[in-house]
């Protein structure tokens, strides 16, 4: 009996066009037709992200999973796998979710196949798409290491109080007054409403052309480069409090001119310090993951008593179940990735990776295209700061940040026109990645290699693995 197919493609907001969506549905349809399958509909959204949580935002996307429980067709088609999701937790949940309908999702230029060592390479491939693109982005900002090891401005917008000339700091003294005013409205325990006032009326802007408001106060009272201090980090985390608090790889004393003694910079963050809320929010290794016996999911809390803290998962919907330690569950999560990652599951691996060695020459290609694709965005960014650069209508501290943005895009597509095709498709690469996951498992491998934990009645831990699917339950059980 013929099969019914139906395609879904996208394309996201990354410089893509309608086009790649004709192209993605044309690929779809010729694959369909050599495989005698009946396409009933297409499926498509335009200039959404493939990343996790812009899922839900995915109108043609939502519709299609709806549909997917009529049981009209048996197989989803897609010109690629990132055209589905950009992260291994998505690819595996709707697979494991078209499992249970008898949903076969196909990825048309990435057919691995059906046998065991195809689905073993399917979801190789999605582990370490992740794991190779955030090292990628590692060695993007290796030159930036170079330029920060001098103490120079690396890309982006200067502090307000300082302008950059040739990548050096220089001091702006019109900004600079106000920045010392921000500071001693602190110490004295004033507001700032005067002062954001005069500078709204005296046309005062920050560095990004916008109003002075107190978020951004807030900022430079917390800018320790006001000290002469130049610190850098290769990685930076996307919340602005959380990368203040986190040791910078690169840190130089004096390296700026200063505006701001230690002495008022440390009694500013003294006052804010008293200001700021206490019990400051934990980090929970399996955060997101740990799931109560009622289907609810669990989230962390900590309790203080008699001078000890305990951490707990407590169910959200409050159903009754017994809470369960961090500690615990933490600890059975690094057993079972120990469990996971045996000697006899990587010697499976292994022996899969070298049955699949054929499928190295597309997939080689498949990094060169991904790597042009990088390369071409970087060269298209530094052609419009060129073009706003040309237009001569911008102030010149607005002119030389886009000098110095251009400068940094020309050092990274330097980088990434040098960077080699990834090793880590090879066996031996692969092992020593296991090896290393294994040896000491962090917050990272937990998310890439475990999908789901589920506590029943306070003392059992059932483990899911993003790998299951492949290698079968595996340890998933175990007691606190």
């Amino acid at each position: 009996m013929d099969k019914n197919a139906v395609i879904y493609a996208r394309y996201s907001s990354d410089k893509q066009t309608e086009d790649s969506i004709e192209a993605q549905v044309r690929a779809c349809r010729e694959y369909a037709a050599a495989k005698g399958l009946n396409v009933l509909a297409v499926y498509a959204d335009e200039a959404i992200s493939g990343k996790g949580e812009k899922t839900a935002s995915r109108a043609q996307y939502q519709k299609m999973l709806r549909d997917c429980d009529k049981g009209q067709f048996q197989l989803i088609l897609i010109h690629k796998y990132d055209r589905i999701a950009r992260s291994l937790g998505e690819h595996v949940n709707l697979e494991m979710r078209l499992k249970e309908k008898g949903i076969t999702l196909i990825a048309t230029a990435q057919d691995f196949g059906g046998s065991s060592e195809a689905k073993i390479m399917r979801a190789l491939m999605w582990s370490l798409s992740e794991y190779y693109l955030d090292n990628l982005a590692s060695e993007v900002k290796k030159g930036h290491r170079e330029t920060a090891l001098k103490g120079l401005h690396n890309g982006g917008f200067a502090p307000f109080g300082y302008d950059v000339i040739n990548q050096t700091y220089v001091i702006n003294e019109l900004e600079a007054g106000y920045v010392r005013r921000i500071f001693q409205a602190a110490i004295n325990r004033e507001g700032f409403t005067a002062i954001i006032d005069e500078m709204e009326k005296a046309g005062i802007r920050g560095k990004r052309g916008k109003p002075i408001k107190y978020t951004q106060i807030y900022e430079m009272l917390r800018n320790e480069k006001y000290t002469g201090v130049y610190a850098y980090s290769p990685e930076e985390e996307a919340d602005r409090g959380a990368r203040r608090d986190k040791p910078h790889a690169i840190r130089i004393e004096n390296a700026l001119p200063v505006i701001i003694s230690k002495a008022q910079f440390m009694e500013v963050q003294k006052i804010m310090n008293e200001r700021k809320q206490t019990g400051k929010k934990a980090g929970y290794l399996c955060s997101g993951l740990v799931f109560c016996e009622c289907e609810a999911k669990m989230h962390g809390m900590t309790s203080k008593r008699k001078g000890h803290e305990y951490q707990y998962y407590y169910c959200s919907k409050r159903c009754g179940a017994p809470v369960a330690r961090v500690e615990d569950v933490d600890a059975a999560a690094y057993n079972y990735l120990h469990t996971l990652l045996s000697d006899e599951n990587q010697a499976r691996i292994a022996a899969a990776l070298r049955q699949y060695q054929a499928g190295e020459g597309s997939r080689m290609e498949e990094f060169k295209q991904a790597l042009a694709k990088r390369i071409a965005e970087k060269q298209r960014q530094y052609k419009a700061l060129l073009a706003n650069l040309s237009s001569g209508v911008l102030p010149p501290e607005i002119v030389a940040d886009i000098a110095a943005e251009m400068q940094s895009i020309k050092e990274e597509i330097a980088v990434l026109e040098a960077t080699d095709p990834p090793k880590d498709f090879t066996v031996d690469q692969i092992r020593a990645w296991l090896e290393a996951l294994k040896a000491t498992p962090d917050d990272k491998a937990v998310r890439l290699l475990i999908s789901r934990i589920d506590i029943k009645q306070k003392t059992v831990i059932n483990m899911a693995s993003t790998l299951t699917p492949v290698l079968g339950e595996i340890g998933c059980g175990g007691w606190i």
